[in-house]
């Protein structure tokens, strides 16, 4: 392990949907697939997964990555070739055997531990990754790929355009899990509409504009609504939408 003690590190933390209903054949090659198209996506972005501290779940996978490596590289170039890696792999697949992944990114506090990582920074990506809003940005099974980036990656990297992401692209979600309340952004590549069911725009009373979501919202963002089990507003244009 390449830390030592109290540091503040990228953590990138992924998770396979829907590895527990597989057969124990398809499980395996899962396991086998997962590593493949990470190392395949971070070779095509130009980064060194040989250098990144790694702690392997089976169906996912927590990293810890070096100091030298470029944060800016990583949320950019790195999202878009995991994308890409996972559409080559999927494109002949049947729907049970694709490969589908939820990734997380945040900069945070890590230290090593008896069984891996510890730190706040660890608890919050794993949070994100397993969050019910990221889940939901698979259920529909139209996408490969759903990322979820925390407040100092949004803010700090994203918006202040570092990267190639246009950050309308980003939804804002109030993130609820376990201990974790939280504001995070999510995106989810080659999509341009909400999952079915999901999600839904909110819409104005004509007679009581003051009582919709809208009316509290900046001018040019649309308000999203989950009307799944739990609720939630995202703010900015979400997947496509049209500013007004």
């Amino acid at each position: 392990m390449s830390i030592d003690g109290f540091v503040r590190r990228l953590l990138i933390g992924v998770d396979a949907s829907g590895y527990g209903g597989r057969v124990d054949i398809d499980q395996d090659d899962l396991q086998h697939a997962l590593p493949a198209v990470l190392d395949e996506a971070a070779r095509r972005a130009g980064l060194d997964r040989s250098g990144w501290d790694r702690q392997p779940a089976g169906d996912g996978e927590l990293a810890v990555l070096p100091e030298p490596e470029s944060e800016v590289r990583v949320v950019d170039d790195f999202v878009r070739e995991l994308n890409t890696a996972l559409g080559r792999r999927n494109r002949f697949a049947r729907p049970e055997h694709r490969l589908r992944l939820r990734l997380g990114i945040h900069h945070g506090v890590v230290k090593p531990a008896p069984m891996g990582f510890a730190g706040k920074g660890v608890v919050q990506v794993s949070r994100l990754v397993d969050a019910p809003v990221t889940r939901a940005a698979l259920a529909d099974g139209r996408a490969d790929l759903a990322v979820i980036v925390s407040r100092v990656i949004f803010e700090d990297v994203i918006e202040q355009a570092h990267t190639g992401h246009d950050p309308a692209r980003f939804a804002r979600v109030a993130v609820e899990n376990k201990e974790l309340r939280e504001d995070a952004w999510l995106h989810v590549p080659d999509r341009f509409a909400p999952p079915s069911g999901a999600l839904t725009a909110a819409t104005a009373s004509p007679a009581s504009p003051a009582s919709s979501p809208e009316s509290s919202a900046p001018r040019g963002d649309t308000v999203i609504t989950n009307i799944t089990a739990d609720s939630i507003s995202m703010e900015r244009p979400v997947f496509g939408f049209t500013n007004r």
